[in-house]
């Protein structure tokens, strides 16, 4: 496996749509009848959301410029004893850091500076100029930089607001640490210009130590089960990927989850960007009719697994994941005691073929194609040398209101409580609108559990956990360019609130 199929396995969340769409959709997916207007205006009208905001103190005050002019060192001379400390030394990757500079005269500047490698071996780096007050200190968690790559109060600013170096596009490529490592070096430095005053390097954990990882080929399932290192019986989780395939996608999640007490199975349900890898010969090449079967068989598997306990058992997805999780869950509402969705939809989508052949459903059960939505896609988005987006022929395609009747997931059968993540500058398609269009359907029949719904203004279609670069709301292949949407700053907050409410969430429902 080199570098570059690891890159477009692990980059993201419908990522197949660019090949593959541009190839069959526009000549053979038939063109959905949309609603009379009347209905398709109380629709909109009725799935429009209240996103929860970025904090007004999270991005201000503004910074001056993103680099410290020559002048502002000037008249410092830095004879002191300077110490740049930072704790935890080593952590798991979605916990913050307490960065702090000491030893400085009040109102000196100083330049943090900090850095890490991809699994591309890139460096990626962001730095930010604070004046220390009265007491010589320099502490990020409670000081807003002067100048730098990221603005207002945060712990974890120089790691979120962070760019690839040396490359042409930094804003177009996703981060990724390497899939086999268990933790990576972060480090930070302490400068007065380009003198270097003080550094340090910190582990950040994929994993806890103790936590293991054992490949899975049995019983026709494919994927990663990650065992948490403390002794007793775990709740366990069903992770699941978009339509990027494999399970590279979802093992980092799956990782941290069982660093959080949680045994969790990373799935690969098709080959897609992993087709290279042999382990998945056995599996669907593309995202087209996948049994449902081959998701409850896996919960009924990890239920059977030493030191899980078989009756909390959950299920997350991300994109097509999110869609395959819900459908899922109300088809076998009995395997799974939580349901959590990243972007959802409230509808079974056409699936996504590899060249030219008929469309079908995404998803089977009983070996039968179960009724699907098409996507209304202008060719014109094609050839418009702009980055593609997705957004609005799956916003088009919610229009055909007899179909999506037809195609909606069931999920008031959920015997579950439902954790729906969505937002609203979603470029992919509109998860907003779907989650709300979910919530709604929960409600009208009167579901028995306590379900939650977080909308994210300024997001786009990749929240995640928390504390990694953010800076991708293009991401280029090497077919073109597509939306996800969403903001460095907004996607921080997202990705941090979402997380934390996820774990809160599993501790309520899986124990």
């Amino acid at each position: 496996m080199n570098t570059h199929q690891k890159g477009l396995a692990r980059s993201g969340v419908i990522i197949l749509l660019l090949i593959a769409t541009a190839v069959v959709v526009l000549f053979l997916l038939p063109t959905p009848k949309p609603g009379r207007p009347a209905e398709a205006a109380a629709a909109q009208a009725a799935t429009s959301a209240v996103c929860l905001k970025t904090p007004a103190d999270f991005s201000s005050p503004a910074v001056l410029a993103s680099s410290a002019p020559a002048s502002l060192w000037k008249g410092w001379t830095y004879d002191r004893s300077i110490t740049l400390s930072a704790i935890p030394t080593s952590a798991l990757v979605d916990q913050p850091l307490t960065i702090r500079v000491s030893g400085l005269k009040p109102g000196e500047p100083v330049t943090l500076r900090a850095s890490m490698p991809d699994y591309q071996h890139r460096t990626w780096s962001a730095q930010a100029t604070f004046i220390a007050d009265q007491d010589g200190v320099v502490d990020v968690t409670r000081q807003a930089p002067r100048y730098g790559s990221y603005s207002g109060i945060h712990a974890m600013g120089l790691v979120w607001s962070m760019l690839p170096q040396n490359v042409k596009n930094p804003r177009e490529i996703l981060y990724d640490p390497s899939p086999e490592s268990a933790s990576y070096p972060l480090k930070l430095e302490a400068l007065a210009g380009k003198q270097l005053l003080a550094e340090t390097t910190l582990t950040r954990y994929l994993q806890a130590p103790g936590v293991t990882k054992t490949e899975v080929n049995t019983d026709g399932l494919v994927g990663e089960l990650y065992t948490p290192a403390t002794p007793g019986l775990h709740p366990a989780i069903v992770v699941l990927g978009g339509s990027e395939g494999g399970w590279l996608s979802s093992s980092p999640e799956a990782a941290l989850l069982a660093s959080h007490g949680y045994t969790a199975l990373a799935l690969a349900y098709f080959q897609g960007f992993q087709s290279f890898d042999p382990r998945l010969a056995g599996l669907p090449q593309m995202l087209m009719n996948i049994p449902l079967e081959y998701f409850t068989r896996a919960a009924d598997w990890l239920r059977q697994q030493p030191g899980v306990d078989p009756k909390h058992v959950g299920i997350i997805g991300w994109s097509k994941g999110a869609e395959a999780a819900l459908i899922t869950a109300a088809t076998f509402p009995k395997d799974f005691q939580a349901v959590i969705t990243f972007m959802p939809s409230s509808v079974v989508w056409s699936g996504i073929p590899n060249g030219p052949g008929p469309i079908s459903s995404s998803w089977t059960l009983h070996g039968q194609s179960l009724p699907w939505v098409n996507p209304v896609i202008n060719p014109a988005m094609f050839s418009s040398g702009k980055p593609l987006v997705f957004l609005g022929p799956y916003r088009d395609g919610l229009k055909d209101a007899a179909g999506a009747k037809k195609a909606a997931i069931p999920v008031e059968k959920i015997a579950a409580p439902v954790l729906l993540v969505s937002a609203s500058d979603d470029q992919i398609w509109p998860s907003t609108l779907m989650a709300r269009q979910i919530m709604q359907r929960l409600a009208a029949h009167h579901h028995a559990y306590h379900d939650e719904s977080l909308c994210y203004a300024g997001a786009g279609h990749d929240i995640a956990a928390p504390y990694r670069p953010t800076n991708a709301s293009v991401v280029a292949t090497p077919g073109g360019s597509f939306a996800f949407g969403g903001g460095p700053t907004a996607y921080a907050f997202a990705d941090r609130d979402a997380w934390n409410k996820v774990l809160a969430f599993l501790q309520t429902s899986l124990h």
